[in-house]
């Protein structure tokens, strides 16, 4: 008989044998723990842009203590002064911390540590962290650290060898961790040659690729079309040295797409949060009611993908650092 003239179930007799089965390799990319970073409020949104947006320090600790009930194990702390202003007032970063403890006491402070403008190198960030360790470490545990020279409206902060070798000596010398921001490829290649290759700084790294607009004021690269964005992300990361902890900031309309793209290549940490966008789809005009309705969204997509959210106990391990 031949082959043609085999009824189905002939041509499938035996078939374990005819066709075996192909037992591929797990792929450990999204094997390990997902750390989210809440940014609740950042220096430049206003109410206008979203009235839900926390201002005071109990609406900011609110929302903060909310999304650590929700599957935050990290804060990126930015304060408002009582007329909704931005401020690095180490009163008031410590006002809204306390708060915050009392309910989640173990949460990772990733404070934005800009303080003394117009200056570069750690003159830049040692008054706000000089100040916030007098109250204790845990007001400051990583500082967010910009590692390409970055222009807001008047404010020119510039990084280069000199700048953020100061900087890097400083916060090793204090005892906090570095979180570099990712905002171009030359970010990650200033890490790598002024940092990494000459030892001032020691693994885990800590790197985020920034993409998006964030707040209507930085401008990194486009999120759509999605191959684009998707290759920038991708490629940011594949670029960062070995040994890094990977992290992602998704700005803007089309952050959700991005953020789950980014899961899925199998970073460590996202940010994610009111700072960096006022909408909930990218498809719709829906604002953001609350961050923790975004951190829990999240935490849900990333179980879903078998992916476990991190305590901030993990997350700490995850990042090298003491308690």
């Amino acid at each position: 008989m031949k082959d043609e003239e085999l009824t189905f179930q002939e041509f499938f007799a035996d078939f374990p044998k005819k066709f075996p089965y192909i037992d591929e390799p797990e792929e450990p990319t999204m094997d390990k723990k997902l750390i989210i970073n809440v940014a609740t409020t950042g220096a430049f949104l206003s109410k206008e842009a979203n009235p839900n947006q926390a201002f005071t320090p109990q609406e900011i600790a609110n929302e903060v203590i909310d999304s650590c009930k929700a599957g935050a194990a990290m804060w990126h702390v930015h304060c408002r002064d009582e007329h909704g202003r931005a401020t690095s007032e180490p009163e008031i970063i410590k006002k809204t911390c306390d708060m915050v403890f009392e309910q989640a006491p173990d949460v990772i402070t990733s404070v934005s540590v800009w303080s003394a403008l117009g200056k570069h190198g750690a003159d830049l960030i040692s008054p706000l962290i000089d100040a916030l360790l007098v109250y204790g470490k845990k007001y400051t545990q990583t500082a967010v650290i910009p590692a390409s020279s970055l222009v807001v409206g008047p404010l020119v902060n510039r990084i280069d060898r000199e700048t953020l070798t100061s900087i890097a000596e400083y916060l090793n010398a204090k005892g906090v961790k570095p979180e570099f921001q990712g905002f171009t490829f030359e970010a990650i290649e200033n890490i790598r040659k002024f940092l990494v290759e000459p030892g001032l700084i020691q693994p885990p790294y800590f790197i985020n690729a920034i993409a998006g607009s964030h707040a209507g004021v930085f401008y990194e690269t486009p999120t759509t079309p999605y191959l684009m964005a998707i290759n920038y992300i991708g490629s940011m990361l594949d670029q960062m040295p070995p040994n890094t902890i990977k992290g992602a900031t998704v700005g803007g309309h089309n952050w959700l797409p991005m953020v789950i793209v980014a899961i899925i290549l199998g970073v460590d940490c996202v940010r994610i949060g009111m700072e960096d966008t006022i909408w909930m789809y990218p498809h719709k005009p829906d604002k953001i009611k609350k961050c923790a309705d975004v951190v829990r969204k999240v935490a849900t997509i990333a179980r879903e993908l078998g992916r476990d959210v991190a305590t901030p106990d993990e997350a700490r391990e995850i990042l090298g650092m003491k308690k």
